[in-house]
């Protein structure tokens, strides 16, 4: 049992029955060659592409040291994902601007076909991938405005990447 957040809107409910019947199994994707090449970046994907498809989970951590490409494995795992029907909206999240600002160069430059935004400066809210910091998408979510307290509600993204994730151990986030 996991504990309920919210609720899907009707709309949000037709688009996950509509997805599902057009979802391709991830297993039969490779990731680009010009994103990921080394041999455990693809295992790496592979492994999450397996437990999401086969194993049916709905998280997965991927540890890996400085300078070994996580980031570029999120991008091939968004864009195996992309590509399988699987995930329309992303949101990447970090505890540091400077992380977003490179991690949105970094998505720009591999997928220069998916719109990206930012929530740091609200440019590009409606993009396919969006970044933010953990304290500017918990100030959206809140509820203190509005308009964003319901853009971004349960269901809203298909995916969650979150950098750093060690970071958050202080559970301040």
């Amino acid at each position: 049992p996991r504990r309920v957040e919210g609720f899907f809107t009707r709309d949000q409910l037709q688009l996950l029955v509509n997805r599902r019947g057009n979802k391709q199994e991830l297993l039969q994707l490779h990731p680009k060659q010009e994103i990921i090449a080394r041999p455990y970046q693809l295992e790496a994907a592979a492994r999450v592409m397996e437990s999401f498809d086969q194993q049916k989970k709905r998280k997965a951590l991927v540890v890996m040291a400085t300078g070994t490409g996580k980031t570029r494995l999120s991008i091939a795992i968004v864009d195996l994902l992309m590509r399988a029907n699987w995930a329309r909206r992303i949101l990447f999240l970090a505890d540091r601007i400077a992380l977003v600002e490179q991690a949105k160069r970094e998505f720009k430059r591999n997928l220069p076909n998916v719109s990206v935004g930012s929530l740091l400066n609200k440019k590009d809210e409606d993009a396919r991938v969006l970044f933010s910091t953990y304290p500017t998408m918990l100030n959206l979510i809140d509820g203190t405005r509005k308009d964003s307290a319901t853009k971004y509600a349960v269901g809203h993204f298909d995916l969650v990447i979150i950098d750093e994730a060690h970071r958050s151990v202080y559970q301040k986030y």
